[in-house]
């Protein structure tokens, strides 16, 4: 009960900062991708980033890889802007 009531309030903001971070290097995971498989066999672990590296270098679609770049920033704002809307909520709640 003392957990719910006085710990759990005083960790939100950290919880918080976590969830945002963790969403955003989920999204944008690239060095691991790429130190352990490239992009793995047959595009298994091909993530956004590594296509947008991959498509812009390689394939020399420079402009096109540009643009997914961005929209790629945007989205990842987004969903931190929503997700810390939700979570501050949720810790002025507590």
């Amino acid at each position: 009960m003392r957990f719910w009531k006085l710990t759990f309030p005083l960790l939100a903001p950290f919880f918080t900062i976590n969830m945002v971070l963790s969403v955003k290097n989920f999204l944008m995971v690239f060095d691991q991708i790429m130190a352990m498989t490239g992009g793995g066999p047959g595009n298994a672990t091909t993530s956004i980033s590594v296509l947008i590296y991959s498509k812009g270098f390689n394939g020399g679609q420079f402009a096109i890889q540009s643009a997914n770049s961005v929209v790629l920033f945007l989205i990842v704002v987004i969903i931190s802007l929503f997700q810390l809307r939700v979570l501050e909520r949720r810790e002025s709640n507590l």
